[in-house]
């Protein structure tokens, strides 16, 4: 998570932190009016909290959590597909299939999302070799490089 926060702009973590302190100010205003009201509302809401970050940020936590702890391995690229999806015009989301090669054991086969910059679009061709790293609990996960 630490990685993901770095990522982000210095206006952005203002940003994040002028929400925490509204929030909490909004809280106490409603714990100051009405406690039982002020429980529900702060469970409530910290569900929601935590599950609009689960969306939006579980899976670059967990592309993260792979780089980090995964093993190294060499994937052959052996379809390409676009998502359709755009991340600030540059960077398209591509689904690659591909065949990992692990340095101990069989290759395999298996399906993953990236982003991508525009200029590295001839990298990620049918027939190309990449570098990929393996979550050691589940082959399946892979990260691309």
């Amino acid at each position: 998570m630490r990685e993901l926060w770095s990522r982000f702009s210095t206006p952005a973590k203002v940003g994040a932190f002028g929400a925490l302190v509204g929030y909490t100010i909004g809280m106490v205003a409603v714990f100051v009016v009405s406690p039982v009201a002020g429980v529900v509302i702060t469970i409530l809401s910290a569900l929601l909290i935590a599950f609009c970050l689960w969306f939006f940020f579980g899976k670059e936590v967990r592309r993260y959590r792979i780089q980090r702890t995964g093993v190294p391995a060499r994937a052959t690229i052996l379809e390409v597909r676009s998502t359709g999806i755009k991340v600030n015009v540059f960077y398209p989301q591509i689904e690659l299939l591909l065949e990992v090669q692990p340095e101990n054991g069989e290759p395999y086969r298996v399906k993953t999302r990236c982003l991508i910059d525009q200029v590295d679009i001839p990298v990620y061709q049918p027939g190309n070799v990449i570098d990929v790293t393996v979550d050691p609990k589940n082959p399946k996960r892979v990260a691309v490089a």
